[in-house]
């Protein structure tokens, strides 16, 4: 494993994180305060409506990475380039076949019962999501050009431009809110911008690190488009799945519960903290995918499931810290950040919504082995099934109960435990061929992990009530590094307390 590389990747993932995610906080309170209260929801349901149209385009794109970086390792660069070209012009085929059910939802929007838009926000609305499904148009198209940061595994440059770019966003909202009254559309005319800023960076970063790669009609492949199709749709249902666990009860609440908005609004705000840490722990493991398909590409079995096994652990180290702090620190920080809201209320669909991460925290990696070895189609219809299944079951608790918005963060949280302590370990064991029961040991240091934290936290919060934003702050400058000194020796084995001694070491050598 190149220590080196992977330490400079991930440090610049983890900052272009932290900057986008505080981007999102900051936007919630401002939007909540300034623009109108039960408002934030048509945000998060405008992204939701387009990650349901990603599921569609990700059919295509989900196997590009694997493909082309397979095949430029291979140095097969006649056969990379026929790919990649197949990708993009795939990808403007159905960006132009999108536009059209686009235009109608923004421009009869208002005739639409289940969306629930007051009148009097109805037209910022509608110029939000206009800019907003503008946004996905533009990164489909566009989206190809990663492949490239990925192929070579310099994701440190992706991550950087991804900073600038959401330093541009925030600098674009921050003067129109502050010079002007703010408004829901410019949120989406700044994602433009941001989107945009991207694209060029890593239309250039092909040129520099894939010299040898030609885009052009000539090399595109109908062939090549059904294949990557047929195994992406896999891909597709898998995120369907995902998305019927995670994303439906924002929609379903704003349409099935008699408080519509606000229902919709606090779910939304109560999810943004577990999607954040699930994002984080995406982002972790983003940063060692690239090797774990360099090393399947060069057959080397014994590297790949020593990088699967160490990134198990990595993830835990630091993942475990995030998901327990929000166990014992969630009625607090609510309290801070949306003091209009209930607290207590936020904080139990937070635990809910958080609660799968419990467990696929410590196996988030082997979703990875899936796509590489090509063997996505039981994990997708499996996750699919789940998802259909948490549906189901958040509207008979919706019927049957009064439990409200929280039945649909507690049905993917039963579901989603179920698939991951029975399928996804065993099933990646499989398609890697060793012993079934290989990744349960990192599930029970990941609880191991979380317990011991959680515990240091409501301890703390004993001896030290926190009342302010300073002192929860300042709480967590005592308990994080406590935190982390516990994952080193209790979750790390040696060869893993080497590499994020070496990987620390790197970074304090670069700071110089």
């Amino acid at each position: 494993m190149d220590k080196k590389r992977l330490a400079v990747n991930m440090a610049a993932q983890l900052l272009a994180f932290a900057v986008n995610m505080g981007i999102s906080f900051f936007l919630a309170r401002i939007i909540e305060e300034q623009i109108g209260e039960n408002t934030y929801g048509f945000v998060t349901l405008a992204n939701q409506f387009v990650l349901y149209a990603q599921i569609v385009v990700s059919a295509l794109n989900t196997m590009a990475s694997r493909f082309v970086t397979i095949h430029i390792h291979r140095g097969e660069k006649q056969t990379a380039s026929e790919y990649f070209s197949s990708i993009f012009f795939g990808n403007v085929l159905m960006a132009v076949i999108f536009l059209i059910p686009a235009l109608v939802i923004v421009l009869f929007m208002g005739y639409m019962p289940f969306l629930n838009v007051p009148k009097e926000i109805l037209r910022d609305v509608q110029l939000l999501w206009f800019f907003v499904f503008g946004n996905f148009f533009l990164s489909i198209i566009t989206s190809v050009y990663g492949v490239s940061t990925y192929a070579m595994n310099r994701l440190d440059l992706t991550s950087i431009r991804t900073m600038i770019a959401d330093i541009l966003r925030i600098g674009f909202l921050f003067v129109t809110f502050f010079v002007w009254r703010p408004t829901l559309w410019y949120i989406g005319v700044a994602s433009v911008i941001s989107t945009a800023y991207i694209a060029f960076w890593n239309r250039r970063f092909t040129r520099q690190l894939l010299p040898d790669i030609r885009m052009s009609w000539s090399n595109f492949r109908w062939k090549n488009v059904w294949e990557l199709v047929s195994l992406g749709a896999w891909n597709s249902l898998t995120r369907l799945g995902q998305q019927l666990l995670d994303g439906i009860g924002v929609l379903l609440s704003g349409a099935l519960i008699l408080d519509g908005n606000a229902s919709m609004t606090l779910l939304a705000l109560a999810t943004m903290v577990p999607t954040a840490i699930s994002n984080l722990m995406g982002t972790i493991v983003g940063v060692f995918n690239p090797q774990i398909t360099i090393a399947y590409a060069e057959g080397d079995k014994e590297k790949l499931v020593g990088i699967i096994k160490s990134s198990n652990r990595i993830l835990i180290f630091l993942m475990s810290i995030p998901i327990a702090f929000l166990t014992a620190y969630g009625l607090d920080f609510y309290r801070l950040w949306q003091p209009s809201k209930d607290p207590l209320a936020l904080q139990k669909l937070s635990i809910l919504a958080v609660g799968v991460l419990y467990v696929s925290m410590s196996i988030q990696v082997l979703y990875h082995v899936f796509i590489i070895t090509k063997k996505v189609k039981w994990n997708s219809l499996v996750l699919l099934g789940s998802g259909i299944l948490s549906s189901v079951m958040s509207v008979i608790l919706l019927k049957t109960t009064d439990l409200g918005a929280a039945c649909f963060p507690l049905s993917s949280m039963a579901t989603g435990l179920l698939r991951n302590l029975i399928f996804t370990p065993i099933y990646a064991a499989s398609c890697l061929k060793v012993r079934w029961n290989r990744f349960y040991s990192d599930i029970l240091l990941g609880f191991l992990s979380i317990g011991t934290i959680t515990l240091l936290g409501l301890g703390s919060r004993m001896v030290y009530p926190i009342h302010s934003w300073g002192s929860l702050i300042l709480m967590g400058m005592v308990t994080g590094p406590l935190s982390l000194l516990l994952n080193f020796f209790i979750i790390l084995r040696k060869e893993e307390r080497k590499m994020v001694l070496e990987m620390a070491g790197s970074r304090l050598k670069g700071a110089r």
